[in-house]
């Protein structure tokens, strides 16, 4: 089965495409952040999700890290 992979582009900083932006199976990317999006849908429940979503890694520099050690 052939499958057609759609693109989505925008090239203003911080923008994020809206469910009724994108199809299922659609890819939005912005050019200006360097930031790539898909659509997902669970039980009826639609959201945007961004691929490779850096907020989970801690800063390169600044903030504070609190905590201990184990080893």
């Amino acid at each position: 089965m052939a499958q057609t992979i759609k693109l989505k582009r925008t090239a203003v900083a911080s923008r994020v495409p809206a469910t009724s932006a994108l199809s299922l199976g659609e890819i939005g990317i912005n050019t200006y952040d360097g930031k790539l999006f898909i659509k997902k849908n669970v039980s009826g429940v639609e959201s945007i999700v961004q691929v490779g979503d850096t907020s989970a890694f801690l800063p390169l520099s600044g903030g504070t890290l609190t905590g201990g050690l184990l080893g």
